[in-house]
């Protein structure tokens, strides 16, 4: 009888334990009416578990932006994954939202403006997010929203991220396109390898699944898709492609054309990120398999360069892996977030950020052996760091010496810790800030 209720006991949990993980984000799959698209749109908004009983409470929200091909049910296959970072605290309450930006003719915007394929930033930013802020209980300020993105809608979050700096704390790239200057080279062999030539006619609706990198294949796509976004052209005299709706920016001899090239330079990553420096408070977390098949991991590497040259916040994140986000690179992108968004709270519209409250930032998150602190703090002589555990008990501690105004650097020795869900206190004079981190 004992072995028979274990048995029955095992055969409950394994059942329902997935149901009630799942369970901890709610999925709504809902549609609004874009004024930048002229037309409905649906949206699929993943919210906490506590949404509906806790009706004073708002959160903060990361916007996901999907690749070519996707839609609004793109995270669908990482909703568990999502409830299990927050039943297990290693993320706090937050509303995660993904909208369509599937479109004719090439199956994707590419997140720009486009008399192509339409209005895709303005369709995030003066039409998604408001929305969103109107119907949904979000915190509506920079310190409170993220945008993240796989592939193509990793260039969309970058490129989000930085020219609207203003709205968002993080940014979340992974696969993405980050430098044609270094991606085009490689492209132009693949292109010569798709292509019957020279001459060369380029066609997008030649592409065969069965001969992913035949004639006609993924490479000459690809261009055809940027170029929707980045030199689009509906009256082209441009022959040898089809359709005739683009500059393609390679002629019939596969010879890189610069004057369509120079239109794609301001669409570059590199070119954005000089208008973008530390004060803006933009972290970055950035990522890409080493064997990814789209040849994105060099570009995504040497970005590196561009990063450690304009002083910003950034990590890259590797993987032996390819073009798909892998659960490792998942999991660290949310947690990523947690670390550096608003910590969801009782808020009214009449709420402004608190005077005394310090901004600081505890990478890398999760830690291991050490943890790097940094804040900024004005006319205080010191600053109090302390490490609390989910009880509030504090179990470490240290004070500094603060000798000027400024941006401060303070590494804390981890290696004591267990690992868990801790809270970084910095106080310094009336300031105090407060960050929650993961030791692995």
């Amino acid at each position: 009888m004992k072995k028979q209720t274990i048995i029955l006991a095992v055969l409950i949990f394994v059942f329902f334990f997935p149901i009630f993980l799942k369970a901890q984000f709610i999925k709504v799959d809902t549609e609004f009416y874009s004024n930048a698209l002229k037309e409905t749109r649906k949206v699929s908004i993943y919210l906490p578990y506590d949404y509906f009983q806790e009706q004073e409470t708002h959160y903060p929200v990361v916007y996901f932006l999907h690749g070519w091909g996707g839609n609004q049910n793109a995270l669908d296959d990482h909703q568990m994954l999502m409830s299990q970072l927050l039943l297990t605290g290693q993320i706090q309450p937050m509303i995660i939202v993904c909208a369509d930006n599937g479109c004719q003719p090439f199956g994707t915007g590419v997140y720009v403006n486009s008399v192509i394929t339409g209005n895709f930033e303005d369709f995030t930013i003066e039409d998604l997010i408001p929305w969103i802020e109107e119907n949904y209980r979000v915190i509506p300020q920079k310190e409170a929203r993220g945008v993240f993105g796989q592939s193509l809608g990793g260039y969309g979050a970058f490129r989000f991220g930085i020219l609207h700096k203003d709205m968002f704390r993080a940014i979340s790239s992974h696969a993405a396109q980050v430098n044609y200057d270094l991606w085009m080279p490689a492209v132009r062999q693949m292109l010569m390898f798709e292509n019957s030539g020279p001459p060369y006619y380029y066609d997008f609706y030649g592409f065969s699944n069965d001969v992913p990198y035949g004639p006609n294949g993924f490479f000459t796509r690809s261009l055809f898709l940027a170029s929707s976004g980045y030199s689009p052209d509906p009256n082209s005299n441009q022959t040898y492609i089809n359709p005739q709706i683009i500059q393609f920016p390679f002629n019939q001899y596969c010879q890189l054309l610069d004057s369509v090239y120079d239109k794609w330079e301001a669409f570059n990553i590199p070119t954005m990120l000089s208008g973008l420096s530390p004060a803006d408070s933009v972290s970055i977390l950035y990522g890409c398999g080493l064997y990814d098949e789209t040849m994105a991991y060099y570009p995504n590497f040497a970005l590196q360069d561009t990063l450690d040259h304009l002083n910003l916040s950034y990590e890259f994140f590797w993987h032996k892996a390819g073009h798909v986000m892998p659960d490792p690179y998942f999991v660290r992108s949310l947690v990523f977030m947690d670390s550096l968004l608003l910590d969801y709270s009782i808020y009214t519209e009449s709420d402004t950020p608190a005077r005394d409250m310090l901004r600081i930032e505890a990478m890398p998150n999760p830690f291991a052996d050490y943890l790097d602190v940094r804040f900024e703090a004005a006319n205080a002589p010191e600053a109090f760091i302390e490490i609390l555990d989910l009880k509030g008990l504090v179990v470490q501690q240290m004070r500094q010496q603060l000798k000027e105004t400024g941006i401060h650097h303070i590494r804390l020795n981890t290696n004591a810790l267990s690992p868990g869900v801790y809270f970084i206190r910095v106080s310094s004079g009336r300031c105090t800030g407060v960050k929650k981190a993961v030791r692995l």
